[in-house]
């Protein structure tokens, strides 16, 4: 059966950076208009001696004439705006381009209007990323600058203080509301970063406690069901071969389930794995490379099953190969409880990048006319369990009865990253091993 691919929807991290980057375009255009339409408009009307802005008018306080804007003007008007976009990218380029185009409208006309709201916001923005030594160095040229262009190029005899003044008071506030922005965002993301890490410790005690209930819970039974199957061993010398057997894999069985369980509530502590209970046959970490193990100990509980892996084993790390391992597992155990006298074969293909595992049983006897396809649907938490695990690494999972009376479970688990983890994850829940001898941690009431 061939096992349909599934699209991965966007993260919605990819969908708040696009959200983001719209915003911060967004922001450009009320400046663009304010810059362009608001200078375009004040160069059209000469101003009387109490018009206009200080730099735009003669120390004497003289009639002075409307301003021409050439294609020059224009373009150095434009180009100020037209690179804001970029400023969170690249906020030194886009604070030098500002300057040289605002600097250079006021060479080249005698400025009027709000000509200074891109370098406004390029100078706020270089100050906000951090590059403070560069908007401070724009600040001094544009006061050197701006108010003394028209003197320096002879369009005014005097050079008015007032001018002077304005420019010092625009960069001194620009820089200062810019510094009131960023120590409030910081403020902000510190909050967020305490209610994130309180969150992470509710979160941890909660994983906690509730390893140490399950522990408590479980723990207890798994224990007498190991002791007494040891004691049973050994006062029944004289039980038939297979009992004995039988007993044994409870025995075995019932202790690694243990070790398991343990282990996994010293993950959850964020225990290094030594002290109590580390000793050499403390193994948790559960993956593929167990399958032998497991088909193993299905065939000593009477299981008819084989196991066939195509690939390198090595290749698989990881909560996938946990997964997977899971998955093959509760597979197993299924037939072991609802098909005991099925034939079971498990296939383990392992590809470049994906894993593709097929579990599937077979009736020994074919089933008779009308007879049901499988004992049970696919509404057990053992179903719901291996599609979670499944899902868990934006894997696929089919499973269904088979023509023959049978049941296949089919699973494809994208292999993520190319290097063992360091630590295992924790599990969510233990998986106790039920009496007939399975491999460690099979879920004990599971449906199909």
């Amino acid at each position: 059966m061939a096992i349909p691919s599934v699209t991965a929807p966007a993260p919605r991290d990819a969908r708040w950076s696009g959200r983001r980057r719209f915003a911060r375009v967004g922001r450009v255009l009320p400046v663009a208009v304010v810059q362009i339409v608001g200078t375009l408009f004040a160069s059209r009307f000469a101003a009387g001696g109490s018009g206009g802005p200080p730099w735009a008018r003669s120390a004497a306080g003289v009639h002075v004439d409307a301003v021409h804007l050439g294609p020059l003007a224009i373009a150095l008007l434009v180009a100020g705006v037209v690179v804001l976009p970029w400023r969170w990218r690249w906020p030194r380029v886009v604070l030098l381009v500002t300057l040289a185009s605002t600097v250079g409208f006021a060479l080249v006309v005698s400025p009027r209007g709000p000509f200074v709201a891109a370098l406004t916001m390029a100078l706020a923005n270089a100050w906000l990323r951090g590059h403070r030594s560069w908007a401070v160095a724009a600040a001094a040229v544009s006061v050197a600058l701006l108010p003394t262009a028209d003197t320096l190029l002879g369009r005014s005899p005097v050079l008015d203080l007032s001018a002077v003044l304005l420019a010092v008071a625009w960069v001194t506030v620009t820089i200062a509301v810019s510094e009131l922005v960023r120590v409030r965002l910081e403020r902000v993301a510190e909050r967020r970063r305490q209610r994130a890490e309180a969150e992470q410790r509710r979160a941890a005690d909660e994983r906690v406690r509730i390893a140490r209930e399950l522990h408590d819970s479980v723990a207890h039974s798994m224990s007498l069901i190991n002791l007494q199957a040891g004691v049973a061993l050994h006062l029944g010398s004289e039980l038939p071969a297979q009992t004995r057997e039988s007993l044994a894999n409870i025995r075995d069985s019932s202790r690694d389930a243990l070790v398991e369980l343990r282990t996994i509530l010293g993950v959850l502590r964020s225990v290094d794995g030594t002290g109590d209970g580390g000793g050499p046959e403390r193994n948790p970490v559960a993956g593929l490379d167990r399958i032998p193990d497991l088909v193993e100990r299905a065939r000593a509980a009477g299981v008819d099953v084989i196991a066939t892996v195509d690939g390198d084993l090595s290749t698989v790390h990881g909560v996938t190969d946990r997964n997977a391992f899971r998955i093959v597992q509760e597979s197993v155990t299924n037939v072991m409880k609802h098909a005991p006298g099925h034939h079971t074969e498990v296939t383990v293909s392992i590809g470049p990048d994906v894993v593709d595992l097929v579990v599937e049983d077979r009736p020994s006897v074919p089933r008779l006319a009308g007879e049901s396809a499988a004992p049970l649907g696919p509404s057990g938490n053992g179903i719901i369990g291996m599609r979670e695990r499944a899902n868990a690494v934006d894997g696929t999972f089919t499973a269904g009865p088979t023509p023959d009376g049978g049941w296949r479970v089919a699973a494809r688990l994208p292999i993520i990253g190319t290097e063992p983890e360091p630590e295992p994850e924790p599990e969510p829940e233990p998986e106790p091993e039920p009496a007939t001898g399975t491999g460690a941690g099979a879920e004990t009431e599971d449906d199909r």
